[in-house]
């Protein structure tokens, strides 16, 4: 009894498993031992159609677009240390230092070392979740109060202020919600184990992160060949404006998909694994993603994409304003829109996920997800807040230790570029995003299992009772509530 005090929940006189309908009308009238589990991840054919095609098909305009920018921009595209017109390489923008073959070395040994401490840091959260919940829980309380002292005493008032109201809320929430860990333990105890057991899940965030990188630099190859190709002096240059501005928004929503067709892709298999649907998941579960569900996607994707290119304008403005009250107005607009966005994407993971595991459209996913949030909103908040905790603290100490390896790999080697050491921060900066990047692999894959498994018992628990019923009894030790299905 002192347990469901605890977590506010009913007395655990279970009612009966509910009746839960599937895709199949019929199934409606059916109890739910009788009901066929493959149904939500295999519904038949005339249920899983193709789902927003006018997103896909506007997403692919776009992409259309993009490849006729880059083109024209690539054909005049110059390196910055481009050839002078006396045939010899110039090095003026750069003061004669350039990067060597060196600099290829460290990069790629950061890769592999950060790759190697991300999946160290796993092995250990698998070891110990529960320890790492609470000691990363611990750890950021601990930063956010070090931040602060650290601005008091360089008199930055203001900002100690915020991390400071931050730190004390944070203190507030470990007392809240230290009774929640129990179950946020047992989910990432799960989450883990569904990874070990499909590889295949590591492997795909690995291809996205490697996607993503590539269409990065293409980007910035794009943008510069751009400017090249349609810079003028004229006061008003109309067509480099214009392109500019289609270049940072196909950059965002294209970004977007790549990242939500590799987090649809695990969401599907980590629903093939709660409802027990099929032995290899990856593969069916890419393929809903890039077929059915590939218009969802690029819908979800666009709003982001829209809500980014907003702050991207808004940054703008606020860059060019001499204007104090018209810099702190942008500024709280910035803030309004930067928590929304927030909100969003953490809304969007959950409707990727009912899109993944019922191949529903976006919207009839994100109403089933808005359903689910004012039901277990709460609980989906405090869960996904202590997971993260872990996740961030370990990304920020890969980031470091591979922001380390540069430095000392710089210190021992001393290349020829970095004589004067005024490359150094470029190099630990460089190793730092790569260790951060690295992680965010592992991280997606985390929390893409979370929220999918969440979203799974919420809608279904009975059907984990049936395929996995010591994991259920866990759960439903840690989260009473788990018998009640929204």
């Amino acid at each position: 009894m002192n347990q469901q005090q605890n977590y506010g929940d009913p007395p655990t006189m279970y009612p009966p498993p509910p009746v839960y309908a599937t895709n199949a009308p019929q199934a409606e009238s059916q109890p739910m031992s009788n009901a066929n589990p493959m149904a939500k991840l295999q519904p038949s054919k005339g249920i899983r159609s193709w789902n927003d095609l006018w997103a896909a098909g506007l997403w692919l305009l776009n992409l259309a677009a993009f490849i006729a920018v880059s083109v024209l921009a690539l054909q005049v595209y110059r390196p910055q240390s481009s050839i002078s017109a006396g045939g010899v390489p110039s090095s003026s923008q750069y003061g004669g230092i350039v990067f060597d073959t060196s600099t290829v070395k460290v990069f790629g040994l950061s890769c592999v070392v950060a790759f190697g401490l991300s999946l160290l840091y796993l092995a250990l959260v698998n070891a110990f979740p529960r320890q790492m919940i609470y000691a990363t829980f611990i750890g950021s309380i601990i930063v956010y109060f070090g931040v602060t002292i650290y601005y008091f005493v360089q008199h930055y008032y203001s900002a100690a202020i915020v991390f400071l109201i931050f730190a004390v809320l944070y203190l507030l929430c470990f007392f809240w919600w230290r009774h929640r860990i129990p179950f946020a333990t047992v989910m990432l105890e799960s989450t883990i184990s569904v990874m070990k057991k499909h590889p295949s899940t590591i492997i795909i965030g690995v291809i996205a992160l490697v996607i993503q990188t590539a269409f990065s630099i293409w980007f910035m190859i794009t943008v510069v060949g751009t400017y090249q190709r349609f810079y003028s002096s004229t006061p008003n240059n109309a067509s480099l404006n214009l392109a500019m501005v289609f270049l940072v928004f196909s950059f965002y929503w294209t970004s977007q998909v790549i990242s939500y067709v590799a987090y649809v892709t695990l969401a599907g298999i980590y629903a093939s694994v709660y409802f027990d649907t099929t032995a290899h998941p990856a593969c069916p579960s890419f393929k809903r993603a890039m077929t059915t569900s590939f218009g969802s996607i690029c819908f979800g994707s666009l709003l982001i994409a829209l809500i980014e290119f907003i702050r991207y304008f808004i940054s703008l403005a606020r860059g060019s304003s001499d204007n104090a009250l018209c810099s702190i107005f942008l500024c709280i607009v910035d803030c309004i829109v930067g928590c929304f966005q927030g909100f969003f994407e953490w809304f969007n993971n959950y409707a990727f996920s009912g899109v993944a595991i019922y191949g529903k459209n976006y919207i009839e996913s994100a109403k089933r997800t808005w359903t689910l949030i004012k039901d277990r909103g709460i609980q989906a908040m405090i869960n996904d807040n202590l997971i993260n905790n872990v996740l961030f603290m370990g990304a920020l100490l890969v980031a470091v230790l591979s922001s380390l390896l540069g430095y000392l790999y710089l210190l021992v080697s001393k290349p020829a570029f970095n004589q004067t050491g005024n490359m150094t921060p470029v190099v630990v900066m460089m190793c730092f995003i790569v260790g951060l990047s690295t992680f965010s692999t592992v991280a997606t894959v985390i929390s893409c299992g979370v929220s999918t498994t969440y979203v799974c018992l919420a809608e279904d628990p009975q059907a984990l009772q049936r395929t996995q019923p010591t994991l259920f009894e866990k759960i439903r030790e840690t989260w009473p509530r788990i018998v009640q299905s929204i």
